[in-house]
């Protein structure tokens, strides 16, 4: 996706429903659906620039639904078409390029729940359905739930990949799934046959789904990873170990004691932090704050070392955020120096405050050392 140098994330993405694309979707579709109205779409791009990147996917499928076949079935045929199936020496759909035939079947598809399956299944292989199966999981638990346990055994990782991804209780910008974040135990089933797959793809979204399970059921996530990692043959162990570790991470961060005793990272005492300084004390904001720190060890330990910032807010509190530094295993007496630079440059993800922060060294859940420093403007 061609961007300018000053172009934001957000505006690529905008940028990625344009017309060019809307004339490529035309095409595909009237090369299957010969009524449909090519040139009343192309129009649809006068009204792109004034719109962000969800409104433009939306202005799309408002038009399909209005000038595709009032049947639903026969709508989703033409679509379906358009993607499987391209005009000839026009540019396939790929990608985003789709998200708008995903968003009719949200929309549209629950009375003809086989039909809208079957296209999901199609759609998720070019892009991804994760959020179309949603209401589907809201509406027709069990039906869907049926159909899901059946794509886990599906030949692509697209479709298995779906299987956890979709189902995740708390997918980023996706529907909740109350239902299933008061009772997990439904998609702990679907997860239970993915843990294993061959594909890299799958195994992580299976991490992420149990992560977001760890946020409502911390304890049942415990417990279900200590089972998949005594229940799991030799040659599946390092999958494992790399599910939970990545699975239990929210929880490490917070320093839960039992994920942290899991995998090895046991708060007692054996370590301790020395020497904690900063390379300045009075921070701007759009500059960087170093620090370095030494671990001394008095027994071997697997050490995981985190720092936080503690950020000041508008109301004058501060609000804690964990950043991740090392993993390693320390001998006795040895001793670790450690060196870092955080940035304070301004992003869209965070306002930053002038005023007393504080930066915090925790190793293995426990908070062992802090200092105070001052961000101006």
């Amino acid at each position: 996706m061609p961007q300018k140098k000053n172009d934001t994330n957000e505006s690529a993405f905008k940028n990625w429903i344009n017309a060019d694309l809307v004339a490529r979707i035309g095409k595909h579709i009237q090369h299957h659906y010969r009524d449909f109205d090519a040139k009343g779409f192309n129009k649809l791009s006068e009204k792109l620039p004034e719109l962000e990147m969800k409104p433009r996917m939306r202005l799309i499928c408002d038009f399909l639904k209005t000038h595709l076949p009032e049947n639903y079935t026969e709508a989703l045929d033409t679509l379906i078409a358009a993607a499987v199936k391209p005009a000839p020496k026009v540019k396939p759909l790929e990608g985003f390029d789709l998200w708008a035939f995903t968003e009719y079947v949200h929309r549209y598809g629950l009375k003809d729940f086989d039909e809208s399956m079957l296209a999901l299944h199609e759609f998720t292989q070019r892009f991804t359905a994760e959020f179309a199966i949603r209401p589907f999981l809201i509406h027709e638990p069990k039906k869907t739930l049926k159909v899901l346990h059946k794509w886990t055994k599906d030949p692509s990782v697209h479709v298995r990949r779906l299987v956890s991804e979709g189902s995740r209780p708390r997918l980023p910008w996706g529907e909740l799934l109350r239902d299933f974040i008061k009772d997990p135990t439904p998609t702990l089933e679907l997860l239970d046959k993915l843990k294993y797959d061959e594909e890299i793809y799958v195994r992580k979204s299976v991490a992420n789904h149990l992560n977001d399970i760890s946020k409502d059921h911390p304890k049942l996530a415990v417990q279900t990873a200590q089972q998949w990692l005594k229940e799991a043959p030799a040659k599946h162990q390092e999958k494992i170990r790399w599910i939970v570790r990545h699975a239990l991470r929210t929880l490490l961060k917070k320093g839960h004691p039992d994920a942290l005793k899991l995998l090895g990272f046991e708060n007692n005492g054996k370590v301790q932090v020395k020497n904690l300084l900063l390379s300045k004390e009075d921070i701007r904001i759009g500059e960087s704050l170093q620090f370095s720190f030494e671990l001394v060890t008095t027994a071997s330990a697997q050490v995981m070392v985190d720092y936080l910032i503690h950020h000041k807010k508008a109301n004058g509190e501060t609000s804690p955020k964990v950043f991740k530094l090392t993993t390693k295993t320390l001998q006795p007496k040895e001793v670790l120096s450690v060196s870092k630079k955080h940035s304070f440059k301004p992003v869209t993800t965070r306002v930053y405050y002038p005023g007393i922060h504080y930066l915090e060294i925790m190793v293995n859940g426990k908070l062992l050392a802090k200092a105070p420093f001052n961000l101006k403007k």
